[in-house]
């Protein structure tokens, strides 16, 4: 008759604590990378100069994210976790007009901040080939803030696509700000700069909504 084989409490805890080093240290990779994206765009962000900003081998980073583009899709699935994170704790509570001044400052903050346009920048770059990064961005983005947007719009306010409503905030809270901060034609908004444009998102945003 066999024996059950058991697990020492003392392998599981060591297990958990190389499960925890180990994501530790993938989020500084993904860190470290995203540094050198910033700094030498989507061409020169190769997977050398990755690992050694990163002082990690090139074995290392092929097993955990594959090439280039899987690094880059999880930098992307990194990022797109910014937004809630940023979000005020009493979010969900929060009165209409603030809840939509909260959420549209950390949007415009985040959309025109050096991570999210360098990542941007990548995936345009990347969009002459199969526009993988493209894609993941696009998905990643409408799977992670849209939906609690919508959601928390549709406690709100009486909408007949609350979906279609966050997708139009998130348009007038971006402007053209994003759009120049891609070209390389402006600086980050300042605090001022964008306190105004949410201003006039939201103010815009309720006249089409409000009923």
């Amino acid at each position: 008759m066999g024996t059950l084989k058991s697990t020492h409490p003392f392998q599981q805890r060591s297990s958990a604590v190389k499960d925890t080093e180990q994501e530790d240290r993938r989020r500084e990779i993904l860190s470290h990378g995203l540094s050198v994206l910033i700094e030498k765009g989507w061409r020169g962000a190769s997977m050398i100069a990755i690992a050694r900003k990163a002082s990690a081998s090139k074995e290392t980073l092929y097993n955990w994210f594959g090439d280039k583009a899987g690094f880059f899709g999880a930098l992307i699935r990194a990022n797109a976790t910014a937004l809630d994170k940023a979000l005020p704790e009493d979010f969900a509570s929060m009165p209409l007009e603030e809840g939509l001044h909260a959420f549209g400052r950390e949007l415009l903050t985040l959309v025109c901040g050096d991570a999210s346009v360098a990542i941007n920048r990548a995936a345009i770059a990347d969009a002459g080939g199969d526009a993988t990064l493209g894609k993941t961005l696009i998905g990643e983005g409408k799977a992670k803030s849209l939906p609690k947007l919508a959601a928390w719009l549709s406690r709100h306010m009486e909408l007949d696509n609350p979906t279609e409503a966050a997708e139009r905030f998130v348009v007038l809270v971006k402007g053209e700000a994003q759009l120049e901060r891609l070209l390389g034609v402006a600086n980050p908004p300042s605090e001022k700069e964008i306190t105004a444009q949410v201003d006039r998102a939201v103010r815009d945003f309720l006249m089409l909504y409000q009923r």
